[in-house]
Order: C-alpha cells, then sequence, then structure tokens
C-alpha cells in the first residue's frame, strides 16, 4: 500500500480518567455498513451529515490536489470518491470487511481510488505515507490509543488528520447497543467522552487545531431513518431480506409492527439526549507533529 490553524487550547485542570477502551466493534460496523438495508435507512454515506459533513472535513484539511488520502473504515466508499473526484486527492480506502470493499470498488467512479481490506490498527504501509487521513465515526469502533497511534505511524509530519465522531455524557441511550443500524451510524458503541480527544492527541503525536460542532447532523439522520421505514419493511417483505436487527438482538427474525414502533420510540430517546446535551457530534482538524 499508501495553510495551519491556531492550535487548540490546552485544557487546564485535572485530567479526565479516560474509559477503559472496549475490544475493536469495527467487523460488526463493517457488516452493518455492507447492508443493503442499511443502505436504503440512512443513504451510501453512513454517518451523522452524510456527504456534506465529508466535503466540509476535507476542506478542512487543507490538502492539494494529488495528495495521498487515506480513508479509514471507508465502507462502500463513497467519501472516499468525494474526496477524488472533488477534490482531486489520490485515496487508499480501507476497510475490515472483504465484502464491503468488494461492494465499493465495483461501485468505483474513478482511478484515483484504491481499495484495500486491512486491518486499521496493522495498516500495511510504510511510515509517512499519507498527507492526510479521513476518519469518519470510526475510531469509536477501535482502540482509541493503539488507533491514534497507528494513524500517527503512516501519516507525514505536518499531515492532517481529519475526523467526526460522537461524544457522550454518562450512557444516554443503553438501547442503542441492540439495534446495530442507529447504534452503528450513530457510533454510540464505545462514543468519546468529553475532554477525551485533547487528551488522547497530544499523546499519540497529534496538535488539535480546530473542532467544531455537528450535532444537528443526528437529528437529520435520525429523521431520514424513520422516514424511510416504511420503504424499509416493504423492501424487506417484497426481497425476503431479513429487518430484526433494526428491532433489536432479540428479534424474530422479521420487524413486525411492534418493532417499527420500539424504533420509533428509540428515535425520540435519540432526540431527547441531544437535546439534553448528554449526545453530541463534533468534527475535528488534528496536525501530526514531530
Amino acid at each position: 500500500m499508501m495553510g495551519e490553524a491556531s492550535p487548540a487550547p490546552v485544557v487546564e485542570g485535572p485530567q479526565l480518567e479516560l474509559p477503559r477502551e472496549q475490544p475493536s466493534v469495527i467487523a460488526c460496523c463493517s457488516a452493518v455498513y455492507g447492508n443493503p438495508l442499511a443502505e436504503l435507512l440512512i443513504g451510501e454515506s453512513l454517518h451523522p451529515g452524510g456527504l456534506e459533513s465529508t466535503r466540509q472535513l476535507l476542506a478542512a484539511s487543507r490538502l492539494k490536489p494529488a495528495a495521498r488520502l487515506l480513508d479509514a473504515g471507508c465502507g462502500l466508499g463513497a467519501s472516499s470518491c468525494v474526496a477524488a473526484a472533488e477534490f482531486g486527492l489520490q485515496v487508499d480506502g480501507v476497510d475490515a470487511s472483504a465484502d464491503v470493499i468488494a461492494r465499493a470498488e465495483s461501485r468505483q467512479r474513478t482511478g484515483r481510488v484504491q481499495w484495500h481490506r486491512a486491518d486499521l490498527l496493522d495498516l500495511p504501509c510504510e511510515p509517512g505515507t499519507f498527507d492526510g487521513i479521513l476518519a469518519e465515526c470510526v475510531l469509536s469502533t477501535l482502540p482509541r490509543a493503539d488507533a491514534l497511534a497507528e494513524m500517527r505511524r503512516v501519516l507525514r509530519s505536518g499531515g492532517r488528520l481529519v475526523m467526526s465522531d460522537v461524544e457522550v455524557s454518562g450512557v444516554p441511550i443503553p438501547a442503542l447497543a441492540d439495534h446495530a443500524v442507529l447504534g452503528a451510524a450513530l457510533c454510540v458503541t464505545d462514543a468519546w467522552r468529553a475532554g477525551e480527544l485533547e487528551q488522547r492527541l497530544p499523546a499519540a503525536g497529534f496538535v488539535l487545531e480546530r473542532r467544531w460542532d455537528r450535532t444537528s447532523t443526528i437529528l437529520a439522520l435520525v429523521d431520514r431513518v424513520e422516514a424511510r421505514l416504511g420503504l424499509a419493511v416493504v423492501a424487506a417483505r417484497d426481497m425476503g431480506l431479513d429487518l430484526a436487527m433494526l428491532a433489536g438482538a432479540a428479534g424474530s427474525g422479521r420487524l413486525q409492527p411492534n418493532g417499527r414502533a420500539a424504533v420509533r420510540r428509540l428515535a425520540d430517546e435519540v432526540r431527547a439526549a441531544v437535546q439534553r446535551g448528554d449526545l453530541r457530534y463534533f468534527a475535528a482538524v488534528a496536525r501530526a507533529v514531530a
């Protein structure tokens, strides 16, 4: 395989007790991303904000045309193709799922993208290979210290890590653990805690240059899922597909009417968590330092 903003202020006061990192759930999320029903419900860009959020991140990276970008956890490749076609970048799209990579490759719209199945904690490339890394809703699915260290290894000094992810207070929506599509799309399996990003980045060799709030995109994603739910049920019935994962791990194999009601209740819980400030979505740019 492969202009600068002001540094963020140093966080004063006692250091945050970082959450214990859980085993990787990236393979589970990749399986959800590759499910055609997930794409039907959410779209080809399976994270809050969709491709508009991707464009904002790529613009914030300030990468020049022909720069080399790693799309970490690329899923079906929508962001990789935008980076190549609209920003002129040379892109390596990497995902843990061979099936997902095969589907992404079959949809490729530009020769500027190369697709790879690889472990994001052990990338098969040399140090300093990339000028930038795009990580959309992916670091919340990995052991963060290890993932950030590996990203720093393959990123050249001065290169940019541009990312978006979920941050939570407490356990805002415990039921999301049993709802694979929304849970994966909202990146809540092992979400960031307040102050965690500011602590982990320097330890991994990054300087946080910019961070901004994108929480409103969570509400837009939930609205989209609800609006498309009826269509998904009809599609599942006509094609014989399994929608049980939307109703939870204990689903009967088909999404029954009470399961649809459960998804709608879950959507209301997500909205309430956002309104309380317990569930947030952020974007950030960090620069690799020596």
